[in-house]
Protein backbone atom coordinates (compact mmCIF):
# COMPACT_ATOMS: atom_id res chain seq x y z
CA UNK A 1 0.00 0.00 0.00
CA UNK A 2 1.34 3.59 -0.99
CA UNK A 3 1.46 6.21 1.32
CA UNK A 4 0.58 10.19 1.02
CA UNK A 5 2.73 12.83 2.81
CA UNK A 6 1.42 15.80 4.18
CA UNK A 7 3.64 18.62 4.36
CA UNK A 8 2.08 21.62 6.26
CA UNK A 9 3.32 24.78 4.43
CA UNK A 10 2.48 26.98 7.61
CA UNK A 11 4.88 24.81 9.81
CA UNK A 12 7.74 26.02 11.41
CA UNK A 13 10.65 25.32 9.43
CA UNK A 14 13.72 23.57 10.01
CA UNK A 15 16.66 25.32 11.65
CA UNK A 16 19.24 24.75 9.30
CA UNK A 17 23.01 25.44 10.21
CA UNK A 18 24.70 27.70 8.41
CA UNK A 19 28.38 26.54 7.02
CA UNK A 20 31.52 28.28 6.13
CA UNK A 21 32.26 28.37 2.86
CA UNK A 22 35.87 27.78 2.00
CA UNK A 23 38.76 29.88 1.83
CA UNK A 24 38.88 31.44 -1.48
CA UNK A 25 42.60 31.05 -2.89
CA UNK A 26 44.09 34.67 -4.32
CA UNK A 27 46.01 32.71 -7.10
CA UNK A 28 45.55 28.98 -8.89
CA UNK A 29 49.51 28.72 -9.90
CA UNK A 30 50.24 25.11 -8.54
CA UNK A 31 46.90 24.10 -8.33
CA UNK A 32 44.57 21.61 -9.72
CA UNK A 33 41.53 22.30 -10.99
CA UNK A 34 38.10 19.85 -11.36
CA UNK A 35 35.73 19.93 -13.11
CA UNK A 36 32.83 18.00 -12.52
CA UNK A 37 30.88 17.51 -16.07
CA UNK A 38 27.45 16.99 -16.82
CA UNK A 39 25.65 18.14 -19.75
CA UNK A 40 25.97 18.03 -23.64
CA UNK A 41 28.97 19.88 -24.73
CA UNK A 42 30.17 21.45 -21.58
CA UNK A 43 33.40 19.77 -22.08
CA UNK A 44 33.52 21.30 -24.75
CA UNK A 45 33.31 24.28 -22.02
CA UNK A 46 35.57 23.36 -19.25
CA UNK A 47 38.21 22.32 -21.86
CA UNK A 48 38.49 25.45 -23.35
CA UNK A 49 38.21 27.33 -19.99
CA UNK A 50 40.95 24.34 -18.87
CA UNK A 51 43.00 25.94 -21.79
CA UNK A 52 42.58 30.02 -20.46
CA UNK A 53 43.68 29.02 -16.71
CA UNK A 54 46.45 27.45 -18.12
CA UNK A 55 47.39 30.47 -20.30
CA UNK A 56 47.28 32.78 -17.13
CA UNK A 57 48.46 30.36 -14.18
CA UNK A 58 51.03 27.89 -13.65
CA UNK A 59 48.15 25.25 -12.49
CA UNK A 60 49.66 21.74 -11.84
CA UNK A 61 47.08 19.58 -13.63
CA UNK A 62 43.00 18.91 -13.74
CA UNK A 63 40.23 16.39 -13.06
CA UNK A 64 37.56 15.42 -14.31
CA UNK A 65 34.72 13.54 -12.85
CA UNK A 66 30.92 12.70 -14.11
CA UNK A 67 28.37 14.24 -12.39
CA UNK A 68 26.23 10.91 -11.96
CA UNK A 69 23.67 9.72 -9.35
CA UNK A 70 23.24 8.19 -7.25
CA UNK A 71 27.02 7.78 -6.25
CA UNK A 72 27.70 4.18 -5.04
CA UNK A 73 30.68 1.35 -5.92
CA UNK A 74 33.38 2.35 -8.30
CA UNK A 75 31.25 6.07 -9.21
CA UNK A 76 31.23 6.78 -5.31
CA UNK A 77 34.78 5.65 -5.10
CA UNK A 78 36.09 8.19 -8.34
CA UNK A 79 34.00 10.86 -6.90
CA UNK A 80 35.93 10.81 -3.46
CA UNK A 81 38.84 10.09 -5.40
CA UNK A 82 38.02 13.86 -6.89
CA UNK A 83 37.15 15.39 -3.76
CA UNK A 84 40.82 14.44 -2.49
CA UNK A 85 42.88 15.27 -5.50
CA UNK A 86 41.63 18.69 -6.63
CA UNK A 87 42.42 22.05 -5.17
CA UNK A 88 39.16 23.87 -6.30
CA UNK A 89 36.35 23.36 -9.01
CA UNK A 90 33.96 23.90 -11.27
CA UNK A 91 30.44 22.08 -10.51
CA UNK A 92 27.93 22.27 -13.06
CA UNK A 93 26.10 22.36 -15.75
CA UNK A 94 22.44 23.10 -13.99
CA UNK A 95 20.71 22.81 -17.39
CA UNK A 96 17.66 21.16 -16.19
CA UNK A 97 14.91 20.97 -12.70
CA UNK A 98 17.65 17.36 -11.67
CA UNK A 99 20.89 18.28 -12.83
CA UNK A 100 20.76 21.77 -11.27
CA UNK A 101 20.07 20.57 -7.62
CA UNK A 102 22.90 17.85 -8.33
CA UNK A 103 25.15 20.52 -9.55
CA UNK A 104 24.90 22.34 -6.39
CA UNK A 105 24.66 19.42 -4.02
CA UNK A 106 27.99 18.48 -5.32
CA UNK A 107 29.90 22.32 -5.04
CA UNK A 108 28.52 21.57 -1.37
CA UNK A 109 29.86 18.79 -0.53
CA UNK A 110 33.04 19.56 -2.40
CA UNK A 111 32.71 22.47 -0.05
CA UNK A 112 32.42 20.42 3.02
CA UNK A 113 36.04 19.42 2.12
CA UNK A 114 37.51 22.30 2.19
CA UNK A 115 37.29 22.74 -2.17
CA UNK A 116 36.58 25.93 -3.17
CA UNK A 117 33.97 25.82 -5.79
CA UNK A 118 31.86 28.02 -8.18
CA UNK A 119 28.73 26.26 -9.96
CA UNK A 120 27.41 27.09 -13.20
CA UNK A 121 23.80 27.09 -13.52
CA UNK A 122 21.25 27.89 -16.30
CA UNK A 123 19.68 31.13 -15.59
CA UNK A 124 16.31 29.75 -14.89
CA UNK A 125 17.49 27.52 -12.68
CA UNK A 126 19.03 29.29 -9.91
CA UNK A 127 16.51 29.98 -7.90
CA UNK A 128 16.38 26.29 -7.60
CA UNK A 129 20.18 25.92 -7.03
CA UNK A 130 20.10 28.48 -5.03
CA UNK A 131 17.31 26.73 -2.94
CA UNK A 132 18.81 23.79 -2.94
CA UNK A 133 22.42 25.04 -1.26
CA UNK A 134 20.70 27.13 1.46
CA UNK A 135 18.57 23.58 2.35
CA UNK A 136 21.90 22.52 3.32
CA UNK A 137 23.34 25.21 4.61
CA UNK A 138 25.44 26.99 1.83
CA UNK A 139 23.30 29.88 1.13
CA UNK A 140 26.77 31.83 -0.22
CA UNK A 141 27.14 29.21 -2.91
CA UNK A 142 29.32 31.05 -5.58
CA UNK A 143 26.94 30.28 -8.56
CA UNK A 144 27.69 31.73 -12.28
CA UNK A 145 24.99 31.40 -15.23
CA UNK A 146 25.95 29.55 -18.62
CA UNK A 147 22.77 29.66 -21.38
CA UNK A 148 20.59 26.58 -21.02
CA UNK A 149 21.39 25.13 -24.30
CA UNK A 150 24.96 24.73 -24.86
CA UNK A 151 23.88 21.60 -26.85
CA UNK A 152 22.65 23.81 -29.11
CA UNK A 153 25.86 25.78 -30.28
CA UNK A 154 28.36 25.13 -32.06
CA UNK A 155 31.67 23.96 -30.61
CA UNK A 156 33.64 27.49 -32.06
CA UNK A 157 30.74 29.38 -30.18
CA UNK A 158 31.01 27.30 -26.73
CA UNK A 159 34.75 28.12 -26.58
CA UNK A 160 33.75 31.46 -27.13
CA UNK A 161 31.02 31.65 -24.34
CA UNK A 162 34.02 30.36 -22.10
CA UNK A 163 36.32 33.48 -23.16
CA UNK A 164 32.99 35.39 -22.07
CA UNK A 165 32.54 34.00 -19.14
CA UNK A 166 36.17 33.22 -17.72
CA UNK A 167 36.54 36.39 -15.75
CA UNK A 168 33.47 36.50 -14.16
CA UNK A 169 33.89 32.53 -12.91
CA UNK A 170 37.74 33.06 -11.71
CA UNK A 171 35.83 36.45 -9.96
CA UNK A 172 33.41 34.04 -8.38
CA UNK A 173 36.31 31.52 -7.11
CA UNK A 174 39.25 34.61 -6.18
CA UNK A 175 36.98 36.90 -4.21
CA UNK A 176 37.08 36.57 -0.72
CA UNK A 177 34.11 35.65 1.59
CA UNK A 178 32.13 38.55 2.68
CA UNK A 179 32.93 40.03 -0.57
Amino acid sequence: MSSLKLVDPAAPRKTIVRRAMSDRPTSVDGMVVGFREFWPKFDVFTRAFEGLVSAQYDVRGSERVDGTHPRSGVVLERWQEFGRNVDWAISGLGGCGGCAPWAAMDACELESLGVPTVTLITPDLVGLARRTAEGRGWPDLRIVTLPQFLDDLTDDEVRILAEEKYEEIMAALLTPIGR
